[in-house]
């Protein structure tokens, strides 16, 4: 089935390769096109480096700074910036990933959003990323889904488990604890919106997403 996806003023159309803002046509190379579409295929997962050079260059090696210059080119397209992330986030030593975006399927008969939605967003000081249902692990680790740059930060230091009744958050047995307003988690711990969480000395904000009813297919 084809996809679209829609995002702040942008579609990108998978089936005619075009990314589009209201009825005009963004210029974007075809290979700046691919690692867009990737991004948003896997958020609000982080994507490494790596990977996404071997999806993007499949047996073939190029040097670091042709992804580099991708990401520069989708910014630039986008009206986005490293410095404040509205759509494509760095995540420091690891790669990039995209921040949460509504994906509309455009063969659905009720024209309904299909796909993984976020129920619930952490919004930090470097950025922010969507929650959808399942475990999230925060820590330093660049392989954990929520990387933290931090030495504050244990490697894996603590889990957000999101489901359809809510979300909860468990200390991993991190050094320097994780902390939901004043209070320490000693075991899961419901989140409710607008809690603060402190993971090592990084605050970060815990936010819910209200469903926004059914995109019409156009």
């Amino acid at each position: 089935m084809s996809r679209r996806f829609r995002f702040g003023d942008f579609v990108l159309d998978g089936d005619t390769r075009e990314l589009r803002r209201g009825g005009d046509v963004v210029s974007m190379s075809p290979k700046a096109f691919q690692l867009l579409e990737i991004l948003i295929q896997y958020q609000p997962k982080a994507m490494a480096k790596g990977t996404l050079q071997d999806l993007l260059w499949p047996n073939t090696h190029v040097v670091e700074k042709n992804l580099a210059n991708l990401v520069a080119e989708i910014r630039e397209a986008l009206g986005d910036s490293a410095e404040q992330p509205h759509f494509v986030r760095t995540v420091p030593r690891f790669g990039y990933a995209f921040l949460d975006a509504p994906v509309v399927g455009a063969g659905d008969a009720a024209g309904a959003r299909s796909g993984p939605m976020p129920h619930c967003r952490l919004t930090w000081a470097d950025g922010r990323v969507g929650l959808c249902d399942g475990d999230h692990v925060l820590g330093r680790d660049p392989d954990v889904e929520l990387f933290l740059d931090s030495q504050s930060v244990s490697r894996r230091h603590a889990v957000i488990r999101v489901s359809a009744s809510g979300a909860t958050i468990e200390d991993l047995g991190s050094k320097n604890g994780t902390f939901v307003g004043s209070r320490r988690v000693e075991a899961p711990t419901p989140l409710a919106d607008g809690d603060d969480i402190k993971v090592g000395a990084i605050t970060l904000t815990f936010k819910t997403i209200q469903a926004r009813g059914v995109t019409q297919t156009w």
